[in-house]
């Protein structure tokens, strides 16, 4: 494209010019037809994805619900501590029981 535009601007229009030229204008009008077949065409259209139902492994539930039972058995089964460790355990109980 640079050299057609050199070769008009010197006024140099040989054969070669012509040819690189049509090879522009090809290249122009193959671009345009595959955008409008792009526009036809269905099976080059996008879809957006679909949503699903997110479903939790089993095992994993299982994993929850033993892990909740533990966490309601220290509960209610407290351990002898001193007031500091209690504390402490507590703080743990209320952090677990945000998440």
């Amino acid at each position: 494209m640079e050299q057609t535009e050199m070769d008009l601007v010197n006024k140099q229009l040989t054969e070669q010019t012509l040819r690189r030229q049509r090879e522009i204008m090809t290249r122009l009008l193959e671009a345009e037809k595959s955008m409008r077949e792009q526009d036809m065409d269905d099976e080059r259209k996008g879809e957006t994805a679909k949503d699903y139902d997110k479903e939790m492994p089993k095992a994993f539930q299982e994993y929850l619900r033993l892990k909740e039972k533990e966490v309601e058995l220290l509960k209610t089964v407290p351990p002898k501590l001193y007031p500091y460790y209690r504390k402490e355990v507590n703080r743990y109980f209320e952090r677990i029981g945000n998440e």
